[in-house]
C-alpha cells in the first residue's frame, strides 16, 4: 500500500463496513480492540485496586494513587489540547511520549507494589500516558464510526466492562500482569493502525479554524463535568470500602456490564437515552441516591454508590458520543476538541473522588469524625443542584439535520463567535439569507403549513407557532422569537397539539410534510 493510498479518506467499502458487522474489516477491528483496551485500562485504573494489590488498610496510599492517575490524565489531555497543532503534525512524537509515560508508570507501580508513599509518582505518569493516548483513539472513532457514533461508543464501553470482568477470575499473584495487558494492547494496536491509516491528510483543521467552528456552549461542559463528578464520587465511595476480591465486586462488575449492555441495545434499537433526557433525569436522581449515604450503615454504602455509578454511565456515554458527533458535524480538529471535552469530564471525576475520599475513607473519618460524611454528601448535592440549573438542552450540542440545513441556507459564511448555540446561528442565518427571486410567492413549506392551519382551524398566532414547530424549533426559541412568556408559548404548543391530534413535535413535522397542496402557479 502506497503512502498516497493510505492518506486518502476511507473508501466506500471501509465506510460501509463501519456501519455493519465490524469483523468484515480487520483494520477497523484493530482500532476497536485498541480503544476497548484503552477504556478497559481506564476502568481498572479508576475503579479497582488491581494496580495496587498491596495497598494499605486505611486506603491513604491507594486513594492518593487513584487521584494521581486522574490528575495525570487531566495533565495529559490539557497538554494535547494546548499543543494540538504540533502534536497533530508529529503523531509519532505524540505516540512515543504517551508510550514512554505509560511504560514508566507501569514499571514504577510494579516496583513499588502499592506499599510506598511514592506510589503517586508512577500513577501520575501512567495517567499522563492515558491522557495523551485517548484523544488519539478519539480521532479514529470520529473518523471511522461517524455514521453510528452512539452505537460504537456504547459498544466500546460494554466490551471494556466485559474484558474487565475477567479480573474476578485472576489469582492475586497474576492480577497486576493481567491489568498491565490493557495499556500494552492499547499502545500496540495504535502503533499498528497508525501505520495502516495515515491521518496527516485527513486532519486539516488547525487550532484557530477549529476553535472558530466550535459550537458547544459552556453549559454542556458543565453538564459533562457534573456527570464525571458523579462517576468520581461513586468510585471513591466504592474504593473506600471495597477491594477487588471482595464479594460486592462481583455484583459491581455484573451491574456495570448490564448497564453498558443496556445502553448498547438502546443505541441500536430504541434510541431512548438522549443527551437532554439523561441529564434532566440523572441530576435529580443522583441527588436522591446520594442523600441516604448520610444515614446508611457502612456495609450498605456500596449499594448506593453502585446505583450512582451505573446511572452515571447514561450521561457519560451520551456526552462522549455527542462530543464526537460535534467534531464530525463541525469539522473540528478531533485531537483538540476531544481532549478538551474529556478534560472537563476528568476534572469532574477528580472533584468527585476528592469529596468521596474525604467523606468515606477510613483515615478521613477517623481524623475528622463522622460528620465529615454528611459534609461530603451535602457538598456533592449542592454541586449537582447547581448544575441542574444549567442542564443540557438541544441547543448545546448541534443537531446534524439543523446544522446541514443552516449550511445549505448560506450560514457557513456567517461570522459567529465560538460557542454560539446552533439556535442563534439559525436565527442569524435567517436574517442574513438573501431574498428569494420569487419572494412574492410563498414557498412549498409555508403552503403546507397554511394548509394544515386551515384544515384544523388554527388562530393567527398558532399559525406562527406551527411554522416554527414544523422547522424543528423548541419552546425557548419561540419565546424569544415572538417575545412572549414561556408559559404562553407552551400553551400555544399544547393547543396546536390538541387541535391537530399529534403528541410530539416530530409527529407535527410529519403532518406538515405529508400535507397536500396545490403548488401550481397562478394564471
Amino acid at each position: 500500500m502506497t503512502h498516497e493510498a493510505v492518506a486518502q479518506r476511507p473508501t466506500e467499502a471501509e465506510e460501509s463496513h463501519t456501519k455493519g458487522w465490524i469483523l468484515v474489516n480487520p483494520r477497523i477491528l484493530i482500532v476497536l480492540i485498541g480503544v476497548v483496551a484503552c477504556y478497559g485500562w481506564l476502568f481498572l485504573m479508576l475503579g479497582t485496586s488491581a494496580f495496587f494489590p498491596l495497598a494499605d488498610p486505611e486506603g491513604l496510599v491507594s486513594g492518593g494513587a487513584h487521584l494521581a492517575f486522574v490528575g495525570g490524565a487531566c495533565l495529559g489531555m490539557a497538554a494535547v489540547w494546548y499543543f494540538s497543532d504540533a502534536l497533530t503534525a508529529h503523531r509519532m512524537t505524540h505516540f512515543v511520549i504517551s508510550a514512554v509515560l505509560t511504560a514508566a508508570g507501569l514499571a514504577g507501580m510494579w516496583v513499588l507494589q502499592g506499599s510506598s508513599s511514592l506510589l503517586w509518582l508512577p500513577t501520575l505518569a501512567s495517567g499522563c500516558g492515558f491522557g495523551m493516548l485517548s484523544p488519539l483513539y478519539g480521532e479514529y472513532v470520529c473518523l471511522f464510526f461517524h455514521g453510528h457514533l452512539r452505537v460504537y461508543v456504547n459498544g466500546i464501553f460494554a466490551a471494556a466492562a466485559l474484558a474487565c470482568a475477567w479480573l474476578l477470575f485472576v489469582s492475586q499473584a497474576m492480577i497486576f500482569a493481567f491489568s498491565a495487558l490493557f495499556p500494552v494492547v492499547a499502545l500496540v494496536c495504535y502503533l499498528i493502525v497508525m501505520n495502516l491509516f495515515d491521518l496527516r491528510e485527513r486532519s486539516r483543521a488547525d487550532r484557530a479554524s477549529s476553535d472558530g467552528r466550535q459550537r458547544i456552549v459552556w453549559r454542556s461542559y458543565l453538564a459533562t463535568a457534573t456527570a464525571g463528578m458523579a462517576v468520581g464520587y461513586a468510585v471513591g465511595c466504592i474504593l473506600s470500602t471495597q477491594t477487588v476480591h471482595d464479594w460486592p465486586y462481583i455484583i459491581i462488575e455484573l451491574m456495570v456490564l448490564a448497564t453498558c449492555s443496556g445502553l448498547l441495545y438502546d443505541a441500536a434499537k430504541t434510541h431512548f437515552a438522549t443527551e437532554s433526557m439523561t441529564m434532566r433525569w440523572f441530576l435529580p436522581a443522583a441527588a436522591m441516591v446520594v442523600f441516604p449515604l448520610i444515614f446508611v450503615p457502612e456495609d450498605l454504602v456500596v449499594i448506593f454508590a453502585l446505583l450512582l455509578l451505573c446511572g452515571s454511565f447514561f450521561p457519560i456515554t451520551c456526552s462522549l458520543s455527542a462530543v464526537c458527533k460535534h467534531i464530525v458535524i463541525c469539522d473540528l480538529s478531533a485531537v483538540r476538541a476531544f481532549s478538551f471535552g474529556r478534560l472537563m469530564s476528568f476534572l469532574g471525576i477528580a472533584l468527585g473522588m476528592v469529596l468521596a475520599f474525604a467523606g468515606f475513607a477510613p483515615g478521613s473519618v477517623a481524623y475528622f469524625g463522622p460528620l465529615v460524611t454528611a459534609g461530603s454528601v451535602i457538598c456533592f448535592m449542592v454541586l449537582v443542584i447547581f448544575s441542574a440549573s444549567f442542564v443540557m438542552t438541544e441547543d448545546n450540542y448541534p443537531d446534524e439535520r439543523r446544522f446541514k440545513r443552516v449550511e445549505a441556507d448560506g450560514s457557513s459564511s456567517l461570522s459567529v463567535a465560538p460557542g454560539t448555540p446552533i439556535r442563534k446561528i439559525d436565527t442569524a442565518a435567517e436574517a442574513a439569507a438573501p431574498a428569494e427571486p420569487d419572494a412574492h410567492r410563498p414557498s412549498v413549506f409555508h403552503l403546507k403549513c397554511e394548509a394544515v392551519a386551515n384544515r384544523y382551524g388554527l388562530s393567527s398566532r398558532q399559525r406562527e407557532v406551527l411554522t416554527m414547530l414544523a422547522k424543528g424549533r423548541n419552546a425557548e426559541y419561540i419565546t424569544e422569537k415572538l417575545v412572549i412568556s414561556s408559559h404562553t408559548a407552551k400553551a400555544h404548543i399544547y393547543n396546536i397539539y390538541q387541535k391537530t391530534g399529534v403528541h410530539s413535535r416530530q409527529e407535527l413535522m410529519d403532518l406538515v410534510e405529508s400535507a397536500e397542496i396545490d403548488d401550481r402557479p397562478e394564471a
